[in-house]
């Protein structure tokens, strides 16, 4: 029996929630097709023509629909108990049993269903009589509103939370509050406000009675927006400082650092230590997810040196974390690393991946921001090509994108770009 392809899987089955865990399972199990592995049509394998293994998930059935009974189960009830809250009048607790249910989804890996239990949790907050528990609700509804990529909902949250929060002097969600904001700017590229807010979170931090996450969070952010400044040295002396404050001995809080100070070198140019910072946090890593950015920067690293081959290895180790982890959506970023080994090993047809990616972005309803990242690594790809007009038409589309969500530095950098080109 020849074992179909993850593309042929999709035209063939409808989407619909109901076999939606089916289909996750099947992507799970799906492999590149070894026969195809020393062409050159195997070097450019994306997902799509991955193979998926039938008699595996047919074995592993009986256990996947355990698995959705129990979560329907858990969401069931939990929105069961939400309607008994209410119908008892205390919206307090049914929004609490309906961001359990958030979570329930969230674990489940269905995170377009986590984000609409959020939002009915968030507006319920209106009926509460106790504004003091609406804080977790808006700060919650605030981080999803920023995952989906809508930093206006996300900003107004954050801010009635952060209101609420000073007006009856709670010290902890003001700080979850003043981060999520100063977050919020960095996505933004607005590094000063984003400073700004970090100081005001400060605070909050110290004046809190139990010591919070955020106290080495904050040093953190401030690093990254230090190196996003060019302001390397700063950059490098936040890092300690977050270094210093961070819980010792546990691996991904190492992982989170380790990271982080890989980036730090990979700006300085000082790639082959950023390559060891990279490994090393990829040793300390346990989650698909941050394994498979910590990856990404790896093989970027690598290919900054010159070792495409090594580069495109750990690419690919990428993008089996992605899949065999369930967190496809972390696709399009790999697959734009991808396009620019492709490139740099001198494959006429690189673009691939960058369709790819994009084709993953719209079909996973990724946030706009996603996109515009991806088509801008895809201009940049077109113009190092020579393609000068198509890669025109990309960045024109990026720069819609990002003038919509308000990122204004990106508006301004590639606008900048674009000018000094036309002038040579």
């Amino acid at each position: 029996m020849k074992p179909p392809t993850v593309d042929e899987i999709r035209e063939l089955l409808p989407e619909v929630d109901s076999i939606g865990p089916l289909v996750e399972r099947l992507l799970t199990t799906a492999r590149p097709d070894r026969s195809r592995r020393w062409s050159t049509s195997g070097e450019l394998q994306t997902i799509g023509s991955r193979l998926v293994d039938l008699p595996r998930v047919a074995r592993e059935l009986p256990l996947l629909l355990d698995e959705v009974r129990t979560h329907l189960e858990r969401t069931y009830g939990e929105s069961m108990a939400a309607l008994e809250a209410l119908a008892r009048e205390d919206p307090e607790t049914s929004a609490e049993h309906l961001l359990r249910a958030a979570e329930a989804e969230r674990s489940f890996g269905r995170m377009r269903e986590a984000g609409a239990f959020t939002e009915a949790a968030v507006r319920l907050t209106h009926r509460f009589r106790e504004r003091g528990r609406a804080t977790a609700v808006l700060i919650e509804g605030a981080r999803a509103a920023r995952a989906e990529g809508r930093w206006r909902d996300a900003e107004a949250r954050y801010r009635e939370a952060s209101r609420i929060a000073t007006a009856i002097g709670d010290a902890p969600s003001a700080a979850r509050a003043a981060v999520g904001l100063g977050n919020l700017a960095v996505d933004r590229g607005l590094w000063q406000l984003a400073l700004e807010r970090y100081r005001g979170a400060e605070r909050w931090v110290k004046t809190a009675r139990e010591p919070l996450s955020e106290r080495w969070h904050l040093p953190l952010n401030r690093s990254i927006v230090a190196r996003e400044q060019g302001r390397l040295r700063d950059a490098e002396k936040e890092l300690e400082r977050a270094r210093a404050l961070a819980p010792l001995g546990e691996a991904e809080v190492g992982a989170v650092l380790g990271n982080a100070h890989g980036q730090v070198l990979r700006a300085r140019e000082r790639t082959e230590e950023a390559e060891l910072a990279f490994r090393d946090a990829l040793e300390l890593s346990s989650g698909a997810d941050a394994r498979v950015t910590i990856a990404s920067n790896l093989a970027d690293a690598l290919l900054a040196q010159g070792k495409d081959h090594e580069a495109e290895r750990v690419a690919r180790e990428a993008e089996d974390e992605a899949v065999r982890g369930s967190v496809v959506p972390r696709l399009p970023e790999v697959y734009s690393l991808l396009g620019r080994v492709a490139e740099a090993r001198g494959h006429a047809d690189a673009f691939v991946f960058f369709e790819r990616a994009l084709e993953l972005a719209e079909q996973r309803k990724l946030p706009r921001l996603e996109r515009a990242r991806v088509l801008e690594a895809y201009a940049e790809h077109l113009r190092r090509s020579g393609e000068e007009e198509a890669a025109e038409a990309r960045t024109a589309r990026a720069i819609r994108i990002y003038r919509a969500l308000g990122y204004d530095s990106a508006v301004q950098r590639l606008e900048g770009a674009n000018d000094s080109r036309r002038s040579r």
